[in-house]
């Protein structure tokens, strides 16, 4: 994607922009004031929904408050009040919810993470079928044939195979953990996490002792100043070993920051014999993405090997997979029945990724053909086939945007799908896309969504061609409002 030219054009003398201050419109009156709430439902993020009371000022309009569970009655301060609703911060809860359970964690609510901890498991997967069917109804304007039973997350603590955390402070006043959940910007100094398996908390101690005692100071994103950006901490679940990345700012190859970083990770490969590399990569841009933009050392193994169902797939510290090893495998499952590939039809695996459906379902199909728009990741998706000796599953970058979004060139064998296989992006399947599916109709297309709305944007566009035969959600991050779906459209 071309980067936007930000760039003022009409600039006064010796190049100066002109800046017109911008009018902050005036606070609305509702603002400030805190409201009793009798809670109702659950949207889509994970915040409470009810309604101002009657006989107040704003009666009946809507207020979104994180934290907040239905059935609850609360106190409330709005912060935003915009035409039709309100965001509120929960003030305290006058009547719990009998749904609500003790939280597990002990940075539950300052920590960003974990937003539904303290709403009972089941009631949280009940919730989130009912966000999908109601984005279906309301957004899409479809209804499914059928709704298949939810699909509970395999495990409710230490699932996550990946974490990232960031950097604040300096020195003995250095911080590593998530951000806050009420200040964004701050960094809670994080001592447990329910989600994490122990192995990996060891580090990070390890890890926020050996940079303290460097003197290593945090990168400053506001000011350019400072080192440390973040630490991603991945996990084997097959192998059961670790990899660990440090992230920075660009720094010199040969100055003391990374002497002291290279010496962190040879005493880290010493002192955790599951760890089995330690990777230093930076990023220069001042944004907040735990993303390398080059590697500069790498100690021990550059990757892990995961196992799902007997396919294997190498994960590098910055490949693309699942952070719930057993939720991927339940995802991939699921998927593998709702779209039911037979011996002899041709699967494409649309946003492909490093190919990890591609490759789960290789071995049910005749063919698989995996497009992706991402170098790097077809690079993966190639080696991960390779790995599994797996001689019909092909990649192909493919941009998957604009009026022709595939390659008019597809190899020998491919020119026609069976089946389609769909996991986008948050932003859900380009315009094009969905016009190439209404228009070449495949059998069965099955749509992985991570976001409802955008399925229901999505089966509204559809609906030109196929019927929405199945839908069935998916706890793939169990504590968080994070909804994950599949669905099954056929020709009709």
């Amino acid at each position: 994607m071309k980067q936007r030219d930000n760039r003022n054009r009409r600039g006064g003398r010796n190049g100066a922009v002109r800046r017109t201050e911008a009018r902050r419109p005036e606070a609305h009156p509702l603002e400030g004031r805190i409201f009793e709430v009798a809670v109702d439902a659950l949207a889509l993020g994970g915040a409470g929904v009810g309604r101002l009371p009657e006989g107040s000022e704003g009666a009946g309009m809507a207020v979104f408050a994180p934290g907040a569970l239905p059935g609850s009655r609360v106190r409330v301060r709005l912060v935003r009040v915009h035409r039709r609703h309100a965001e509120a911060v929960l003030v305290d809860v006058l009547a719990p919810s009998p749904d609500e359970v003790a939280p597990a964690c002990e940075h539950f609510g300052s920590c960003g993470g974990c937003l539904l901890q303290h709403l009972d498991p089941a009631r949280q997967l009940a919730w989130k079928e009912r966000q999908l069917l109601d984005a279906l109804a309301r957004i899409g304007r479809v209804t499914p044939e059928a709704v298949l039973p939810a699909v509970a997350a395999p495990a409710l603590s230490g699932f996550r195979n990946k974490m990232e955390f960031a950097f604040q402070g300096q020195g003995g006043e250095l911080r590593l953990g998530l951000y806050r959940r009420d200040d964004p910007g701050r960094v809670v100094d994080l001592r447990a996490c329910v989600i994490f398996p122990e192995e990996g908390l060891r580090l990070l101690d390890a890890v926020r002792a050996g940079c303290r005692a460097a003197g290593l100071a945090a990168f400053d994103r506001r000011t350019g100043e400072g080192v440390l950006r973040h630490l991603v901490l991945r996990h084997s679940v097959f192998q059961d070993r670790w990899l660990a990345q440090i992230l920075t700012a660009p720094i010199s190859p040969d100055g003391a920051e990374a002497k002291a970083l290279r010496a962190l990770g040879e005493d880290l490969l010493r002192r955790f014999p599951a760890l089995a590399g330690f990777v230093l990569a930076e990023r220069r841009a001042r944004d907040g993405l735990a993303q390398a933009e080059r590697t500069r050392l790498v100690l021990g193994e550059a990757a892990l090997v995961e196992d799902l169902a007997g396919v294997r797939y190498a994960v590098s510290a910055d490949a693309f997979f699942q952070t719930s090893t057993g939720g991927a495998l339940a995802l991939y499952a699921a998927l593998a029945e709702l779209a039911a590939p037979a011996p002899g039809e041709t699967v494409y695996d649309l946003y492909c990724g490093g190919g990890g459906i591609a490759l789960f379902l290789a071995g049910r199909c005749g063919r698989v053909l995996g497009l992706e728009a991402n170098p790097a990741a077809v690079a993966d998706a190639e080696a991960n086939a390779r790995l599994n000796r797996v001689a019909d599953c092909r990649f192909l970058r493919a941009d998957l945007a604009g009026p022709e979004p595939l390659p008019a060139r597809l190899p020998e064998g491919f020119a026609r799908a069976d089946v389609v296989v769909a996991d986008p992006p948050r932003e859900g399947l380009d315009a094009g896309v969905a016009a190439w599916l209404n228009r070449t109709r495949p059998a069965r297309l099955a749509y992985v969504s991570c976001n409802p709305a955008t399925l229901a944007r999505d089966a509204g566009l559809l609906a030109e061609s196929f019927r929405l035969r199945a839908v069935r959600a998916v706890d793939l991050f169990p504590h968080s409002g994070h909804v994950e779906s599949l669905a099954l459209f056929t020709p009709g």
